[in-house]
């Protein structure tokens, strides 16, 4: 089964707490990202979403120029370990309703997780599961299951 590891994106944007929100803004918008990780003494502190700035800079007449990211960003968020399996990854995405989740390896970040990496990983699971039924139609396997070959409800597959 899959991991964290292996769909995070390791090209990391951080920032320092400090930073005004519009510097940080700019620097998003520069690396077409839609969070940024908030690094104090190489630890992962919070993150800085597209969500932070509408709710927590725009919506309350804030002046970006003058309010510090760390002041309106998400403290201590949710992350997974790289080893962590992608469909609790996944879960936690779902169930949160996140678009980005950290991957931390002893509190210093590693990777991030976006939805849309998923998009970009599912092809290939997908075509695994096709050839896994391939083979499974010529050895006559009975009882094959994709959900079951992709782990507990598949990768980003909804379960009912």
């Amino acid at each position: 089964m899959a991991n964290a590891i292996d769909v995070m994106n390791t090209n990391l944007v951080t920032a320092h707490p400090g930073e005004p929100v519009a510097l940080v803004c700019r620097t998003m918008t520069e690396c077409n990202v839609g969070a940024v990780l908030l690094v104090e003494n190489e630890s992962l502190v919070g993150i800085f979403t597209e969500r932070d700035l509408l709710n927590n800079v725009i919506a309350p007449g804030l002046n970006p120029k003058s309010v510090s990211v760390g002041s309106v960003a998400t403290a201590n968020p949710k992350v997974v370990k790289p080893t962590q399996s992608i469909t609790e990854c996944v879960k936690i995405l779902r169930e949160q309703g996140f678009r980005h989740l950290p991957v931390v390896e002893e509190g210093k970040p590693v990777g991030i997780i976006t939805t849309q990496d998923f998009l970009h990983f599912t092809p290939d699971e997908n075509e695994q599961v096709g050839d896994a039924f391939k083979r499974s139609q010529q050895t006559d396997e009975e009882g094959f299951d994709p959900y079951e070959y992709l782990g507990s409800g598949g990768v980003g597959l909804p379960r009912c």
